[in-house]
């Protein structure tokens, strides 16, 4: 529960600080640096795990939270507990629309997203 409760918080912080400074600036502010917090499982199985509770957490909260949000904050999480992540942004585009999602790497797996999701979405980076 105290897990959820963090990622709440969170998902509520990174919501309003990309819509206050973006995510360039909040980028160069939110250095994510690994911490010492070890988890008790292997990191993958633990960073599934951790999804389901930041996933679980923006479906309880007041605001609307969005795939980049959710990500900030799986990254965020992760790193806390020495768990080292890729942010990755990518963008597909369907007939005339373009589409662009957020998920969160760990060893290379993207966590809580279909295996193909690097072939259905063109990355722009990685952070």
């Amino acid at each position: 529960m105290r897990v959820v409760i963090q990622a709440w918080w969170l998902l509520a912080y990174f919501h309003l600080a990309l819509r206050r400074v973006g995510f360039d600036q909040l980028q160069k502010q939110f250095t994510l640096a690994v911490g010492t917090e070890a988890a008790s499982m292997q990191p993958l199985d633990f960073a599934w795990k951790m999804q389901k509770l930041v996933y679980l957490a923006s479906r309880l909260h007041l605001l609307h939270m969005v795939c980049l949000e959710r990500a900030c904050t799986l990254q965020c999480m992760l790193s806390k507990r020495g768990i080292a992540s890729d942010l990755r942004i990518g963008i597909t585009r369907l007939q005339i629309e373009i589409y662009a999602h957020a998920w969160v790497e760990v060893a290379g797996h993207a966590i809580g997203e279909p295996k193909d999701i690097g072939e259905q979405f063109t990355s722009l980076n990685r952070i």
